[in-house]
């Protein structure tokens, strides 16, 4: 069945998204966000060892069973991207399949979750880079605040710069943080570790319960999240239907590669019998590092600050892109939508993105110490991430049902089986961080959760209320050209 169209009620995107379909990035390009932002070394520094004091020595098979689990949410979304190419993103995606009001509350949601979880990483940076590199045990709260702004600039400016620049400085980050990290994993694994290999990480765990496995597999679906930086991205991608479905995939298998050896080198370097060692540990790399490649040990702290850097930017360049989209298709406000006309990027959108995390972070010091606040804050902005995962998964299956309506043939294991593992593996954080009985202030998590959907709610209410034309316009005008142009079944300006 054909879908017939009139050419002059389908959506041409405005002039000004001009500076984002020149085509500049091929596979590599696009798919280096994605990488950069889940931060392989950031992640096994600072999450292993709480992992280990979960599932024992078993956190490689973890690492591995979740890397397949989210395959099937990076599938739906490259489903979506293989169809509608468009900086909007998940935006774009649920629109399309559940409607614009739909999309905007997610969006919403979604947006200010990233607030929230950079703002608690930009203070923790802040206070590492005054401890670790200034050499300040107790460092003053102004001086982090100024470090923490500082550093919030830098990471800002590459993305203003222009894609091109941003992608080749998380480019050669990325490589920086990925050769330590394999090279560090090879020296130990190559030495036989402190036991000798075993392939007792790759067993199920035993002697731990139930609930802490499952807080086990929580954090390693985390671990993951960022994986969707390239998609964003497909209006500056040289065959984007092809390039980005690839790179969002690629960048989960790519990721949960470097997870499954680096946990398993750093289980090793411990030894299977001493577990309870290496989760105590609060810098267990650098101890690894100190025993099997010394060379490396002044390197560790500079790692980190590589990794986080890297996946700042990417964070940045693809969140830009989401607020300019949903700009400019009114979903907030228009000038979000601005372009710099010398290097054509989303600057506005960029620095609205990264101003209220540096101040959310900011103002954390004045309540808590930037650990704390980084574990808070990061834990309760992901749920604001992990909810647009949901509704991204939840719309491939709506959209293949009207598809489906309308004549347009498409794979129900792939449209259909997918997102459904893909949901049943996202239900794991959902209960890891709202479950019962936790300690403050966690445990105010499930209220703060509801006060975040609400806002989103309450922002597209209004917004539907005082511009109705928007959401029966706002599908088109996401797509961007590309998108429409292939789209089977092109959204109609009202």
């Amino acid at each position: 069945m054909e879908i017939a169209t009139s050419p002059e009620n389908v959506a041409t995107p405005p002039e000004n998204v001009e500076g984002l379909t020149s085509k500049k990035l091929g596979l590599l390009g696009v798919m280096m966000p994605g990488l950069a932002q889940i931060a392989p070394a950031f992640n096994l520094f600072f999450t292993t060892g709480v992992m280990a004091s979960l599932a024992g020595a078993s956190v490689p098979l973890v690492f591995l069973i979740s890397m397949i689990g989210m395959v099937a949410t990076g599938l739906s979304l490259a489903q979506f991207s293989s169809l509608y190419p468009s900086a909007g993103s998940f935006v774009t995606y649920i629109s399309r399949a559940m409607g614009a009001k739909t999309a905007t509350a997610t969006g919403v949601i979604a947006i200010v979750g990233y607030i929230i979880a950079f703002g608690g990483i930009y203070i923790f940076v802040g206070s590492y880079i005054v401890q670790n590199l200034f050499g300040v045990a107790k460092p003053n709260a102004a001086v982090v605040v100024l470090t923490t702004i500082i550093y919030g600039a830098i990471v800002t400016v590459p993305v203003i710069l222009g894609l091109q620049f941003g992608i080749r400085v998380t480019v050669v980050l990325y490589l920086i943080e990925v050769v330590v990290l394999v090279v560090l994993s090879v020296a130990i694994l190559a030495q036989g570790g402190a036991e000798g290999l075993s392939a007792k990480p790759f067993e199920w765990p035993t002697g731990t319960g139930g609930s802490d496995v499952f807080l086990a597999f929580s954090l390693a679906v985390l671990a993951f999240g960022g994986f969707e930086a390239s998609a964003p991205l497909a209006e500056e991608t040289r065959n984007p239907r092809r390039n980005v479905p690839i790179a969002v995939v690629g960048a989960v298998v790519a990721s949960g590669a470097i997870y499954v050896l680096g946990s398993y080198a750093i289980v090793t370097a411990f030894g299977v019998g001493h577990i309870q060692a290496f989760a105590a540990d609060g810098n267990p790399f650098a101890t690894a590092a100190s025993r099997f490649l010394p060379i490396f040990v002044p390197i560790i702290a500079g790692v980190f600050l590589v990794s986080v850097t890297s996946s700042f930017v990417a964070a940045n360049t693809q969140t830009s892109r989401v607020i300019f989209a949903g700009a400019r298709g009114g979903l907030w406000p228009k000038g979000l939508a601005s372009i710099n006309a010398r290097f054509q990027t989303p600057w506005i959108a960029a620095i609205a993105f990264v101003v209220p995390s540096l101040i959310i972070g900011c103002l954390s010091t004045a309540f808590t110490d930037p650990a704390t606040a980084s574990g808070f804050l990061g834990t309760f902005g992901i749920l604001g991430i992990v909810i647009m995962y949901i509704m991204a998964n939840v719309a491939l299956i709506v959209q293949f049902v009207k598809l489906r309506r309308a004549g347009v043939r498409k794979n129900p294991v792939l449209w259909v089986g997918i997102p459904i593992v893909g949901l049943i593996v996202l239900a794991i954080p959902v209960w890891g961080d709202l479950r019962p009985g936790q300690a403050a202030p966690f445990d105010a998590l499930p209220w703060l959760t509801i006060g975040l959907v609400l806002l989103g709610i309450v922002y597209t209410v209004i917004l539907s209320l005082v511009r109705p034309d928007v959401m029966k316009n706002a599908p088109a005008l996401l797509e961007g050209a590309d998108a429409l142009q292939g789209d089977p079944v092109p959204p109609r300006l009202a």
